[in-house]
């Protein structure tokens, strides 16, 4: 009766049309889309694995268990990669997806004017989340992510508590190209370092591309003009090339050094004490979350709440082997 189908007594449909009113009813998506046999496909569009210091694996691991716990539901996920420092390379990922038929797609946006362009090329009734970073004037279905901002204004707290000198100046090293979230951390740290009496916070720009050496020849010309340098802080997972460097130096001088995310050259660096804080943004649980809004927008019909916030973890070297982000 609810199909139309079929002859029904006025009076009798009548009354079943106020039973499903009055108990709420809805029709269950999941289970006539498993009658229909239908698959899902959800595209991924994000940086190579390797590049960011390998950051990218982190949430890969989060959507492949994602991928791996709705297997049983009929998911499949897509992975396209995209040159992290090449703007034509998200262009030409785009197209890709476009080729096909996919009833999702979640993505970093950390390069916002080719994304901006992508997503103008995608149909309208496509739903997409964002993880990590994201496009301002662009809404999309979900953004899941950490309040970058609020990150930064935490690590300057965490400067401000542990520096040893009375004075002196703090790096904040910015990683290009940057991205918005990347920009809001640094805004947060210099807004929360502005009234650090005695204290002046310097941008130093690095290419994210650069080989160490290269990043070793920047900082050191820095130093060389900071000789009273206290603090660093370093706004993406490339922290352990800028505690290398400071490491190879053998300098005397005791400094606050902190960064982002737990990835492998970072922990190591951060037990031998060369990093103090590592701030994780849960970038594994950002993956599996976005995977899992596609599926329950998508199969389940729910509605997604446009904002899934993260947790901001300090991670220090007595906690850093009890810590799964």
């Amino acid at each position: 009766m609810l199909h139309k189908r079929g002859r029904v007594k006025p009076e009798t449909e009548k009354k079943v049309l106020r039973v499903i009113e009055e108990e709420n009813y809805r029709t269950n998506i999941f289970a006539k889309n498993l009658k229909l046999k239908k698959i899902f496909n959800f595209a991924v569009l994000i940086p190579r694995p390797e590049q960011d210091s390998h950051y990218w694996t982190l949430p890969i691991r989060g959507i492949e268990r994602a991928r791996s716990e709705l297997a049983s539901h009929r998911i499949q996920v897509k992975f396209f990669f995209f040159d992290r420092f090449q703007e034509k390379s998200v262009l030409l990922a785009g197209k890709k997806i476009l080729k096909e038929n996919f009833d999702g797609l979640l993505t970093a946006p950390v390069l916002p004017r080719s994304f901006g362009q992508v997503l103008e090329t995608l149909p309208a009734e496509l739903p997409v989340v964002f993880f990590d970073s994201y496009v301002p004037g662009i809404k999309p279905l979900s953004f899941i992510g950490q309040d970058a901002f609020q990150s930064g204004l935490l690590s300057s707290c965490l400067m401000k508590q542990t520096i040893c000198q009375t004075a002196g100046k703090i790096a904040v090293v910015k990683v290009l190209p940057e991205d918005y979230h990347i920009a809001e951390r640094i805004n947060g740290f210099l807004h929360g370092t502005c009234n650090f009496r005695g204290f002046e916070s310097v941008v130093v720009e690095i290419n994210g591309q650069s080989t160490s050496l290269k990043i070793s020849q920047s900082l050191e010309a820095f130093y060389r003009q900071h000789r009273d340098l206290a603090g660093i802080f370093v706004t993406n997972a490339m922290t352990h090339k800028v505690a290398e460097w400071w490491k190879a130096k053998r300098s005397k001088r005791r400094l606050v050094l902190l960064g982002y995310d737990p990835i492998p050259a970072n922990v190591k660096l951060l037990k031998d004490r060369t990093i103090n804080f590592l701030i994780s943004q849960q970038s594994e649980r950002q993956g599996y979350e976005g995977v899992y809004a596609l599926f329950r927008h998508v199969v389940l019909g729910e509605k997604i709440r446009e904002k899934i916030m993260t947790q901001i973890d300090i991670i220090m070297a007595e906690n850093v082997d009890y810590y799964q982000s």
